[in-house]
């Protein structure tokens, strides 16, 4: 069977013919989905990807469905190529968070979908595509199983395909509010699964290159489990990026092994400043515990990042320019923002914060202007050797500052 799996891209990104395409290589990654797709059929079927983020979608007439991964923020994206395709006899089926989460609230246009992770359903699928009888909507078991990604995968040289991605855990441990916009919560609810030891350190194994993402959305979620498996993988000699919630700076012994296995960015999820950022602008000692917090990281050779979540609500209003100047403040290495307004079915939805020429210090995206500005980036480079050494610095925050000041700049709201 012939598969085109297409990943869309929101206004912001969309490739333009005759232009480069937009964002900072660094990020410009395969879609995890649709690479885990990949090596799940590879051996059976024939799988094309195709990026709206580098090329425009090109269609033949020989594919037998076409897979269409829709992100937050990119339905109109979606509801243009299910307008395209309706005129061509090709069966195409949606898939993604945004699908999942439009649950019974489904747009008239997405007229075939899968709610939930498609691999866990995909025999059905391809069954009722060579039969011809696509069904309108397809329901996944919320049940997590791990796919690897596909090695290798995306577009050369366009897209960054060397950047080493897994799991150890699938299971959302995001704080309340921001669940309706993560995916392994839209897939699988309360669900967990913990990977076995020995299927973890053969998949790490079997990776060619030194750095590996960790893509567990908070490794301080359980402790006992992670520093098992790193006083394991400590052996491999391999370099690690982790996110963590508030939590981790509870079990200093974790934090201890995290550096001596080869951690070298530790990213803490929202929980780290949720409800502290406001109140940090008026209380000195609230700046230097979270301070604190942050040199402790940095003392292990780790370079720290922070994931911030703010609600735009009506009638409050930010003082941006004092959110950046607590930033400054904490000393981070690198943020990833997110701003979320209320919809009018009593939710939220994300609002992209982009770059303008002529910012004001009102404007949300004020912070980001603050932080990744070239003089706040030379600093870092010039004070961090002192606390993660010359390789650190020049391997990883050098390139990440630049690609995070990069996609800033060319209007890309995340990350």
């Amino acid at each position: 069977m012939k598969i085109l799996a297409l990943a869309l891209a929101d206004d912001s990104q969309r490739f333009l013919k005759g232009y480069p395409p937009r964002g900072a290589w660094l990020f410009l990654q395969p879609n995890l989905e649709i690479s885990r797709l990949a090596e799940f059929v590879a051996g059976t079927d024939e799988l094309v990807y195709q990026d709206q983020r580098v090329q425009a979608l090109e269609l033949n007439g020989t594919e037998d469905i076409c897979l269409i991964h829709v992100g937050f923020g990119q339905e109109n994206a979606g509801r243009e190529i299910v307008g395209k395709l309706k005129q061509t006899r090709i069966p195409f089926l949606l898939f993604g968070p945004l699908v999942t989460a439009w649950a019974n609230k489904t747009p008239s246009w997405a007229t075939h979908r899968v709610q939930g992770n498609i691999l866990n359903i995909w025999h059905e699928i391809k069954a009722d595509t060579m039969a011809g009888k696509l069904k309108e909507t397809y329901r996944s078991p919320c049940q997590p199983h791990y796919f690897p990604p596909h090695p290798q995968f995306g577009h050369q040289p366009e897209m960054n395909t060397r950047q080493q991605v897994m799991n150890f855990v699938l299971g959302c441990s995001c704080p309340e509010p921001l669940r309706q916009f993560c995916p392994e919560y839209l897939y699988y609810g309360e669900n967990i699964l913990f990977r076995a030891k020995e299927e973890i350190i053969g998949e790490v194994v079997s990776l060619p290159r030194k750095h590996i993402r960790l893509l567990d959305e908070d490794i301080a979620r359980e402790p006992d489990y992670y520093y098992d498996l790193f006083r394991t993988l400590w052996n491999y000699r391999r370099h690690w990026t982790v996110t963590a919630s508030d939590r981790l700076f509870n079990h200093p012994e974790l934090i201890r092994f995290l550096a001596k296995a080869g951690t070298r960015i530790v990213i803490l999820n929202e929980t780290f400043l949720m409800d502290r950022l406001e109140k940090a602008q008026t209380d000195t000692r609230l700046v230097k515990m979270l301070y604190r917090r942050v040199k402790l990281l940095q003392t292990r050779r780790m370079l720290v990042g922070t994931k911030i979540a703010l609600r735009l609500t009506p009638g409050h209003s930010f003082d941006f320019e004092k959110i950046a100047s607590v930033l400054y403040r904490l000393d981070l290495d690198f943020i990833e923002m997110r701003f979320f307004a209320p919809s009018k079915n009593g939710t939220y939805r994300l609002v992209p914060v982009m770059y303008r020429p002529t910012l004001s210090r009102t404007d949300p995206a004020w912070v980001k202007n603050y932080f990744y500005a070239m003089e706040s980036v030379l600093n870092r480079l010039a004070r961090r050797p002192r606390r993660v050494g010359f390789y650190t610095t020049a391997k990883y925050l050098l390139p990440y500052s630049l690609a995070y000041r990069q996609n800033f700049l060319e209007g890309i709201p995340f990350p």
